[in-house]
């Protein structure tokens, strides 16, 4: 039996900055006052193993900011956060450069000053992303637009097109969530223009540089190099796998992303968070076996998973 890893599987850069970051924060809040606790609302990155880990190191992880006592040490989540997130911890004087470090990936930061510029620019801006996605969230708020439109799958192309005929815009931008499918989004555009082609509008490819803001319809390919990179090596393997193991949190976005892929390729695909969860029936009279994994899975998991998958192969 062979067992393929895609090359780029696990730890992207910004995870791992965000976890060394909560990490320090930690053992430095420790270090002055062994009582203290270091907050971050909602989960930095969506893993449980990763979770678990910093827990025991004194990271406390809460729901609703009203959990966090005024004057604590708090450290923002990778995924990004809306202002009134800023604004609230301002009231309890945890501030940027005193008791609140800011983990935010740089990239979806980006992400941010696109949709800033964009709307700035005359745009109404639409975003491809998870309704209920700290990130998606997170744009929304930077567009100051309660009645911004996200829309999650590809054959969502109709609810854009009517919403701008009903909302008669003049300019209209289509952005997206860093970790969604770069062929969903791709197809999710296609489909727009293939079902508007009798329409005044036409969506064209903007720079992420925004060096052209005379386009009326265009749409920013803001998915991450990361999740672009992990999307593309998952298909490479599973088009030559007969089993695909995806690993990564339950309730990461990119994770169920590949996960989609694989089963799109037609190939038989099990969705895990641990070693323990794997099952030798899946394995059974299988030769090649493709490994992939989520930007906030753990070399260490990835690890223990192929070792188990060995362990597996070899009792068949």
């Amino acid at each position: 039996m062979e067992i393929l890893v895609a090359k780029h599987a696990g730890f992207c850069f910004g995870v791992k900055k965000a976890i060394q970051i909560a990490e320090e924060v930690a053992v430095k809040n420790k270090k002055e006052n062994p009582e203290s606790k270091t907050y971050v609302p909602g989960q930095l990155v969506h893993n449980e193993e990763v979770i678990q880990d910093l827990e025991s190191k004194g990271v406390v992880f809460v729901e609703s900011l009203d959990e966090i006592p005024s004057n604590s040490n708090v450290v923002l989540r990778a995924h990004g956060e809306p202002g009134t997130t800023y604004s609230l911890l301002g009231n309890k004087s945890i501030k940027k450069g005193d008791t609140l470090t800011d983990a935010t990936c740089p990239l979806v930061t980006l992400v941010h000053n696109v949709a800033i510029k964009l709307k700035n620019s005359g745009y109404e801006v639409i975003i491809f992303g998870k309704k209920d996605h700290p990130e998606s969230i997170g744009i929304k708020y930077h567009l100051n637009g309660e009645n911004t439109l996200i829309v999650e799958h590809e054959d969502d192309f109709i609810e854009v097109v009517e919403h701008i005929k009903l909302n008669s815009f003049k300019k209209v931008a289509i952005i997206s969530q860093t970790t969604m499918s770069v062929n969903g989004y791709s197809r999710l555009i296609h489909n727009i223009n293939k079902v508007s082609k009798n329409s005044d509008y036409n969506f064209k490819p903007m720079h992420l540089k925004l060096d052209n803001l005379d386009v009326q319809y265009g749409y920013v390919d803001t998915i991450c190099q990361p999740t672009r990179q992990r999307q593309f090596d998952t298909e490479d393997v599973a088009k030559k796998a007969e089993v695909m193991v995806v690993v990564g949190g339950k309730n990461s976005s990119n994770t169920k992303e590949l996960a989609a892929t694989c089963r799109k390729l037609g190939v038989e695909t099990y969705f895990i968070q641990s070693e323990q969860q794997l099952q030798k029936e899946w394995f059974t009279g299988k030769k090649i076996i493709g490994v992939t994994a989520g930007a906030s899975t753990p070399d260490s998991a990835i690890n223990r998973v192929t070792e188990k998958i060995k362990d597996l192969g070899d009792n068949n």
